[in-house]
Formats: C-alpha cells, sequence, structure tokens
C-alpha cells in the first residue's frame, strides 16, 4: 500500500511536459536512439560501441552506466537486467520526444515515448521516459532517466545502487 502511495505521490510530483523542448534536447535524444535502435555489428566490441555515446550524457551517469554494464552475475552476483533506455527486455524500435517542462535553471525534463515490441512488431503501447537533462558547456547532457510506467523509479539511484550496494 505504502508503495502504491508513494508512486501515485512522485507520478504527481512530475511535471507535465507541455512545452516544445529546444532543439539541443531533441538532438540529443534522437541521436541516441537512433544509435540505440541501429543494428549491432556482433564484432564491434559492446564497451566501445556505447563510448561513442559518452557526449550525450553528463560524465557521472555515463561513468554509472559504464560500471554497470560491466558488472556481471557470475562475477558480481548482480548485473543490469533490463534495457536503460526503454525500461523493458524486449526491442526497442524508436522513440518520440513528446514535449518538456518549464527550464529551471540550467535543467529541463524532456518526456519520451519508446517503441518497443517483439519478434520485429511494436506492442503499440509506448514505455513513458521522462529525460533529466542539464545545459552546461554549451550543450544539452542527459543526467537522469525517470521511469513513469509500472513502479515509476529513476535511472541514477538505482544504478548507484547497483554498482556500489550497501553490506
Amino acid at each position: 500500500m505504502l508503495s502504491l502511495l508513494a508512486t501515485s505521490l512522485i507520478a504527481v510530483a512530475v511535471p507535465a511536459a507541455d512545452r516544445a523542448c529546444p532543439k539541443g534536447v531533441i538532438d540529443q535524444i534522437d541521436g541516441l536512439y537512433q544509435w540505440h535502435v541501429k543494428p549491432f555489428d556482433g564484432n564491434e566490441d559492446p564497451d566501445k560501441a556505447f563510448s561513442s555515446q559518452r557526449q550525450r550524457f553528463t560524465p557521472s551517469l555515463f561513468k554509472l552506466l559504464l560500471e554497470a554494464r560491466q558488472l556481471t552475475p557470475a562475477r558480481d552476483g548482480r548485473f543490469l537486467d533490463f534495457d536503460v533506455f526503454s525500461n523493458t527486455q524486449v526491442a526497442t524500435y524508436g522513440a518520440k520526444v513528446t514535449g518538456c517542462s518549464a527550464e529551471k535553471g540550467n535543467s529541463i525534463q524532456a518526456e519520451v515515448a519508446v517503441d518497443v515490441g517483439l519478434r520485429g512488431q511494436s506492442s503499440g503501447t509506448p514505455q513513458r521516459l521522462l529525460y533529466g537533462l542539464n545545459n552546461s558547456k554549451g550543450g544539452w547532457r542527459i543526467n537522469n532517466i525517470t521511469y513513469l510506467d509500472a513502479k515509476v523509479f529513476e535511472l541514477r539511484s538505482f544504478l548507484q545502487k547497483l554498482v556500489h550496494p550497501t553490506p
């Protein structure tokens, strides 16, 4: 009951994405998903391929993502078991930025609808994600992702617990 209440309160606290997004925000998210849905060359090192996206993230979030991607169940007893760019374990086919909240200082939140499905077919129900971006050094960088469907949670805090578990 408490988790349902907490989820409801978090969902209410998420600002409405009722404004157009700055071009730089759309470019970062669109570019990420263009890379993400591109067929993977089995000869390419997955970590090296992911490193090509470094400029889209704040340094601290990118570091957490790299560390989490390198965890293995056999060695670490834990691992990243879902696609962080869709909050699913199925294929991602694309994404669309649907709006942004009002810019506050150097940050903005962009709501994204992610098209997912199985066996080459969209489920028809997009996953809703809220990207938190910071504008520093002249460009927007992804600083966090909040997953809005089912159990609402944030990527950054999840990764911190996954990468640096407390005994």
